[in-house]
């Protein structure tokens, strides 16, 4: 994981593993002042997709075992009381191929074992998922939702943050960086995935290179080719829904051109009101 993303889900992820390295020597402690044997035995990790971003609800299982556990929204995932010896530990998450790691654990041992997963966006053919009361209009989106590859944000959060411009839903995205152009009057430069490097660098070169990789954009399900479009170019009174695809390896192959290696953005936008049909008073 060598790209910024991957540089900011580490840095997320260090607090919660060293969090669960205090969790392991307090529970040790409280054995110890309660005069009991010292048997902890404790494994945790993060999990991430290749591009480093931290992937949520994955679910961590141990064969032969009834522990599970899911991974937290940085990725990170903690067994507690893990039998000692040699085991075999799964990840996997829907839209991803699973992947496992053979461990030995000693007693009183804290094991560290990190997954990168790989996403199968291709899957997304065979999934249908009907939007309730609706005409299915956006129902890619709550099909790519479920897969769970890449971030989304529904109406519901639109409404609860009540963003000034649309991209200011963006600045809380992992592996996105929204960065306001000069004295505030330019829209802003959104960068995302491996481009995160070059606008970080720097380097007068690299800036120019992370401006130049422009995002993609699919508004209403219609792509829209890079430069001639921008998400602060409509009200955020619009929007309905959000797809951000930080990367290749996040986008799914329905959505890929060849200019879109630099992230893709897939805007839905309301739908008026229905107007109520007047119907005559029935008479009976």
């Amino acid at each position: 994981m060598g790209t910024g993303i991957g540089r900011t889900v580490k840095r997320g992820a260090a607090c919660w593993l060293a969090a669960a390295g205090v969790a392991h020597v307090l529970v040790t402690q409280a054995l110890v002042a309660q005069g009991q044997p010292v048997k902890v035995t404790t494994l945790s990790g993060v999990v991430t997709n290749p591009n480093g971003v931290a992937i949520a609800r994955a679910e961590l299982l141990i064969v032969n075992s009834e522990l599970k556990v899911m991974s937290n929204d940085s990725g990170v995932y903690e067994f507690f009381a893990v039998p000692v010896g040699r085991i075999r530990l799964i990840a996997r998450r829907i839209g991803f191929e699973p992947e496992e790691a053979r461990v030995t654990l000693n007693e009183g041992m804290h094991k560290q074992v990190d997954f990168e997963l790989t996403g199968v966006p291709e899957l997304l053919d065979s999934v249908m998922v009907r939007e309730a009361g609706g005409n299915g209009r956006m129902a890619d989106f709550w099909s790519r939702r479920m897969l769970g590859v890449g971030a989304f944000i529904t109406r519901a959060e639109i409404e609860r943050r009540r963003p000034q411009h649309p991209s200011d839903l963006l600045r809380t995205v992992v592996g996105v960086k929204v960065t306001m152009g000069d004295a505030g009057l330019d829209k802003p430069t959104i960068t995302m995935g491996r481009n995160t490097l070059l606008s970080r660098s720097g380097r007068q070169s690299g800036t120019s290179l992370a401006n130049d990789c422009k995002v993609s954009y699919y508004v209403d399900g219609s792509y829209v080719p890079p430069g001639t479009f921008h998400m602060d170019d409509m009200s955020a009174l619009l929007l309905e829904a959000v797809e951000i695809y930080r990367g290749p390896a996040e986008t799914p192959v329905r959505l890929r051109q060849r200019d879109t290696a630099c992230g893709v953005i897939v805007i839905w936008t309301r739908e008026p009101p229905q107007k109520q049909s007047k119907r005559p008073p029935a008479f009976g």
